[in-house]
Protein backbone atom coordinates (compact mmCIF):
# COMPACT_ATOMS: atom_id res chain seq x y z
CA UNK A 1 0.00 0.00 0.00
CA UNK A 2 1.15 3.97 -0.91
CA UNK A 3 1.88 6.32 1.87
CA UNK A 4 1.93 9.99 1.63
CA UNK A 5 4.01 11.76 4.06
CA UNK A 6 3.51 15.02 3.87
CA UNK A 7 4.95 17.99 6.89
CA UNK A 8 5.37 21.86 6.23
CA UNK A 9 7.96 23.19 8.60
CA UNK A 10 7.56 25.78 11.45
CA UNK A 11 8.41 29.26 10.77
CA UNK A 12 11.35 30.72 11.40
CA UNK A 13 12.97 26.69 11.81
CA UNK A 14 15.82 27.23 9.14
CA UNK A 15 18.54 26.55 11.23
CA UNK A 16 16.69 23.77 12.69
CA UNK A 17 16.20 22.01 9.62
CA UNK A 18 19.50 22.78 8.35
CA UNK A 19 21.31 21.26 11.03
CA UNK A 20 18.80 17.93 11.03
CA UNK A 21 19.28 17.54 7.42
CA UNK A 22 22.01 14.77 7.10
CA UNK A 23 20.39 12.81 9.57
CA UNK A 24 16.97 13.26 7.85
CA UNK A 25 18.20 12.38 4.68
CA UNK A 26 20.62 9.10 6.06
CA UNK A 27 17.47 8.08 8.06
CA UNK A 28 14.83 8.36 4.95
CA UNK A 29 17.19 6.27 2.89
CA UNK A 30 18.45 3.76 5.64
CA UNK A 31 15.27 2.92 7.33
CA UNK A 32 14.33 0.29 5.25
CA UNK A 33 10.81 1.39 4.29
CA UNK A 34 10.17 1.48 0.80
CA UNK A 35 10.66 4.73 -0.93
CA UNK A 36 8.98 5.98 -3.90
CA UNK A 37 9.45 9.44 -4.01
CA UNK A 38 10.90 11.90 -1.22
CA UNK A 39 12.39 15.56 -1.88
CA UNK A 40 11.77 19.18 0.27
CA UNK A 41 8.35 20.90 -0.69
CA UNK A 42 9.88 24.27 -1.84
CA UNK A 43 8.93 28.01 -1.96
CA UNK A 44 7.42 29.73 -4.78
CA UNK A 45 11.06 31.01 -5.33
CA UNK A 46 11.69 26.71 -5.98
CA UNK A 47 14.39 27.13 -3.49
CA UNK A 48 13.83 27.85 -0.32
CA UNK A 49 12.75 24.41 1.73
CA UNK A 50 9.71 24.57 3.42
CA UNK A 51 8.94 21.34 4.03
CA UNK A 52 8.63 17.40 3.07
CA UNK A 53 7.13 15.44 1.23
CA UNK A 54 8.21 11.17 1.16
CA UNK A 55 5.85 8.67 -1.00
CA UNK A 56 6.19 4.92 1.07
CA UNK A 57 5.25 1.68 0.51
CA UNK A 58 4.33 -0.32 3.29
CA UNK A 59 2.22 -3.07 4.69
CA UNK A 60 0.10 -0.45 6.67
CA UNK A 61 -0.08 2.30 8.23
CA UNK A 62 0.94 1.65 11.50
CA UNK A 63 4.62 1.10 9.96
CA UNK A 64 4.53 4.61 8.14
CA UNK A 65 3.48 6.02 11.83
CA UNK A 66 6.81 4.78 13.02
CA UNK A 67 8.71 6.15 10.13
CA UNK A 68 7.47 9.38 10.65
CA UNK A 69 7.81 9.08 14.80
CA UNK A 70 10.99 8.40 14.60
CA UNK A 71 12.21 10.76 11.51
CA UNK A 72 15.01 13.41 12.74
CA UNK A 73 13.29 16.00 11.93
CA UNK A 74 9.92 15.58 13.48
CA UNK A 75 11.99 14.49 16.45
CA UNK A 76 13.74 18.22 16.82
CA UNK A 77 10.12 19.14 16.46
CA UNK A 78 11.01 20.98 13.11
CA UNK A 79 7.31 20.58 11.56
CA UNK A 80 4.07 22.33 12.59
CA UNK A 81 1.76 20.17 10.36
CA UNK A 82 2.30 16.63 9.55
CA UNK A 83 0.02 14.32 7.50
CA UNK A 84 -0.23 10.89 6.06
CA UNK A 85 -3.07 9.64 3.55
CA UNK A 86 -2.87 6.43 2.06
CA UNK A 87 -2.87 6.96 -1.83
CA UNK A 88 -4.42 4.85 -4.42
CA UNK A 89 -2.31 5.15 -7.58
CA UNK A 90 -4.23 4.78 -10.53
CA UNK A 91 -2.59 4.74 -13.90
CA UNK A 92 -4.76 5.41 -17.25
Amino acid sequence: MLFVYSAIDCYNKSELRAKNNAAHVTYVYNHGIKIIHAGPLVCDDGVSPMGTLIIVEAPNRKVVQKFIDNDPYVKAGLFCQISLIAWDKKTS
